[in-house]
């Protein structure tokens, strides 16, 4: 279960949002650059299928509940995201520590938004500890780290996940050089396409505490959401990282939050 923290100003200097540049303008990078490929439309994009008889994939909370609280509380997170920016963005989900559910809670939202109509891509950038593969119904036939060394162009690697307009790039072990990774080009280039191509962004980060791989995607950004787990992060832990991100920091999610019998329309 999760529960929101959402209190983003709607000014969006008071509330520390810090966009990268508008999408009108992002030319660093061409999307007939041959980075990126083909640049049809989405649909021409293949949809990842679970094999038949796959029982042990973990799913999305809109798989397995789809009408239970916690995909309403990603619904209202969807809400009150595409409220502070119409016109989308991109979002950066982070974590204190490992093992908050920052993953699970990345996957969830991009599901949200995609389910809302809007275009999504989820891109997996913690490197180190990539987590996405076990939501993904089957292994894509190019990885990040092929698209970022040149071995295989965005369009490419990208794929479809559901029914939903929800995208997928990411990778299944840990990335060779992280750091040189997020400080190269090819990823800038990579941001400036995906913002183009797609509505929203949903980034599934590296944790603020353990390295330092997090500066390099904030300034990158719209929208900075922390996950916090109930009863799991440490109090400790957790000031340090509000302290770390600061003014940066936009929104704190509650994970695995226990909700009374109280909570509204009859919910157990």
């Amino acid at each position: 279960m999760i529960s929101l923290s959402l209190k983003a100003e709607t000014n969006q200097r008071s509330s520390g949002i810090h966009p990268l540049i508008p999408k009108t303008d992002l030319v660093s990078a061409s999307i007939d650059d041959p980075l990126f490929g083909s640049a049809f439309g989405l649909e021409g994009i293949p949809r990842l299928d679970r094999p038949a008889g796959d029982k042990k994939q973990e799913v999305s909370i809109f798989e397995s509940d789809p009408y239970g609280v916690a995909a309403e509380q990603f619904r209202l997170m969807q809400r009150r995201l595409c409220n502070l920016r119409p016109n989308g963005g991109a979002v950066l989900m982070t974590s204190p520590g490992a093992g908050d559910g920052k993953s699970l809670n990345a996957h969830n939202l991009a599901w949200a938004l995609a389910e809302a109509g809007n275009s999504t891509l989820l891109l997996e950038l913690d490197m180190r500890r990539p987590s996405q593969s076990r939501y993904i119904p089957s292994r894509p036939p190019s990885s990040l780290v092929d698209v970022l060394t040149g071995e295989a162009t965005a369009f490419s690697a990208v794929r479809r996940l559901g029914d939903v307009p929800m995208f997928y790039l990411g990778l299944d072990k840990p990335a060779p050089r992280p750091v040189k990774l997020l400080r190269s080009q090819a990823l800038l280039d990579l941001m400036c396409w995906a913002r183009q191509t797609f509505s929203w962004v949903v980034i599934d980060g590296p944790p603020v505490l353990a390295v330092s791989d997090v500066e390099e995607l904030v300034p990158q950004v719209d929208l900075v959401l922390m996950v916090v787990r109930e009863r799991g992060t440490p109090r400790a832990m957790l000031e340090r990282a509000v302290d770390h991100l600061g003014e940066r920091l936009n929104f704190l999610i509650y994970n695995d939050v226990s909700i009374s019998s109280e909570y509204g329309y009859g919910y157990r």
